[in-house]
């Protein structure tokens, strides 16, 4: 007897150490969920390749869904396809349970500026992708020559000579009806008749206007608005999520479109629709200083509508890829190519050099088919094949990669800790890398919650706050390279 229970002893502990090393195989929590991209910016049109990670390994059986899939839908593949303009979070879902999220910006990048910002080369700021410019006029209305934007005029032929999409500013101090149509009167005198493509746009956020009651200051709002809109322009209004919220609730602000400031968030603390968000401030090409940094998520401009898919070849014979010449990655980790044919089977492919592209079947589309080439980091040359199992036709086109090395650091914390519910920590690591392109996640959000990273002294703070029971891992990443585990944290 005794020694059929020491038997099944044995067998209990050989599975328990057996679920054990499954879990921890390499060093890697099972339970731990990580995205290649925790924020992206996107285009109506465009698609993005999303990986779900268990530690740094690739992870399947992955559950994919989108808060917004009017706007943002993603497939069972991690395919995100953005189908009109908005904000959704992509969540991926592990069979034990553990999540991990991604929010897409499909959206529309612009920037807003001042004198403050000094002399701006615009041709600069076209190329790093800035879209639209909203410009200040001026503040106030009390002396007109002393308080009009001394750039304006400047940054105004600057960014419509560059091809920048263009609206207008202008920041109020008015605590009367009286008041707001003398600042509309002075912005419309500013601007002269100009064309814009973005609304003027009232500032109201002064300590001045505080005290005001939301009747008050609604009436203002439409002063001022009612007075830009008879002059042709469209309008809307600015402020911060709290100011907002605590002063701008009357329904004749509501009346005109929301542009919403709210920074250091994955998204605005706002209940109201808005149409642009000042989501924070970075550096931009051609900008001297931080400079403030937007999303549009209607497209005042009318510039981008939508294109209808193209239609089945009905040739037999067709069989040709969108990319033809030699592609070379960037900063991005994915790649996707068409391959325009009547077939109903999908092609083969084949990457002559797997270790540093990978390429793999994304989707049927209407007029053939979509594949996705990867690039793994490690530098080197592949051509891609891509063969018709019908006619044997084959199309071939060439991915070049740079070698990425592996992201080096350096923590002042454990591998692994412990934290309480509720309890934050911060973390001090120095990477070693040239790029700037450096940032900070949590493998699992209902874990543990990134709160903000900075760089001071030659070393990245990153803060994080334990927010529920369970193990997660906290990474670093360097461009598009694979996020890099630095620690362990349970959470009590």
């Amino acid at each position: 007897m005794l020694k059929k229970r020491l038997m099944a002893l044995f067998l209990i502990l050989s599975v328990l150490l057996s679920l054990a090393a499954t879990a921890y195989a390499d060093g890697v929590d099972q339970t731990d969920l990580l995205l290649s991209e925790s924020s992206v910016l996107m285009k109506k049109g465009e698609i993005l390749s999303l990986t779900a990670y268990s530690g740094t390994t690739p992870a399947s059986d992955v559950l994919w869904s989108s808060s917004n899939p009017a706007a943002v839908r993603v497939d069972a593949y991690g395919t995100v396809v953005a189908q009109n303009w908005g904000q959704a979070v992509i969540t991926a879902k592990s069979p034990s349970g553990a999540t991990a999220a991604c929010t897409v910006n499909a959206a529309i990048k612009g920037i807003d500026v001042s004198q403050h910002r000094g002399s701006i080369d615009w041709a600069q700021v076209k190329n790093s992708g800035v879209e639209f410019a909203i410009i200040r006029t001026g503040y106030g209305s009390e002396n007109w020559s002393q308080q009009t934007d001394t750039y304006f005029a400047a940054n105004y032929s600057g960014a419509t000579a560059s091809g920048i999409k263009t609206g207008a500013y202008h920041y109020s101090y008015a605590t009367s009806v009286a008041m707001a149509k003398q600042e509309a009167a002075m912005c419309l005198h500013i601007l002269n008749g100009r064309h814009l493509d973005y609304p003027v746009v009232y500032d109201v956020e002064d300590k001045s206007q505080y005290k005001l009651s939301t009747a008050a200051l609604g009436e203002i709002i439409q002063a001022f608005c009612s007075t830009i809109q008879a002059a042709g322009y469209k309008t809307a209004v600015y402020s911060y999520v709290n100011f907002y919220n605590a002063h701008m609730t009357s329904p004749l602000v509501s009346q005109y479109d929301t542009w919403i400031a709210n920074t250091g968030v994955s998204r605005p603390n706002f209940s109201r629709p808005y149409t642009m968000w000042q989501y924070g401030t970075k550096t931009v090409p051609g900008v001297s200083g931080a400079c403030d940094v937007d999303y549009s998520y209607f497209d005042y401009a009318g510039t981008s509508g939508s294109t209808p898919e193209p239609p089945k070849p009905t040739d037999r014979t067709v069989f040709k890829s969108s990319t033809t010449g030699t592609y070379t990655f960037g900063a991005n980790r994915d790649y996707f190519y068409r391959i325009t044919t009547a077939d109903g089977v999908v092609p083969n492919v084949r990457s002559s050099n797997p270790q540093a592209v990978q390429v793999s079947y994304v989707k049927q589309v209407s007029d053939g088919f979509l594949f996705r080439i990867t690039n793994l980091g490690k530098g080197g040359q592949s051509t891609i094949t891509t063969t018709s199992r019908v006619t044997g036709a084959s199309v071939s086109f060439n991915a070049v990669t740079a070698y990425q090395p592996p992201v080096s650091y350096v923590s002042d914390t454990p591998s692994a800790i412990s934290l309480k519910k509720g309890q934050a920590y911060q973390f001090a690591v120095q990477v070693a890398s040239s790029s700037s392109d450096i940032s900070f996640c949590t493998g699992n959000n209902s874990v543990i919650q990134s709160v903000t990273y900075a760089k001071s002294g030659g070393k990245w703070l990153y803060q994080i706050t334990a927010s529920g029971s369970g193990t997660a891992g906290v990474y670093v990443r360097v461009g598009s390279q694979t996020p890099v585990r630095i620690c362990t944290v349970t959470v009590q």
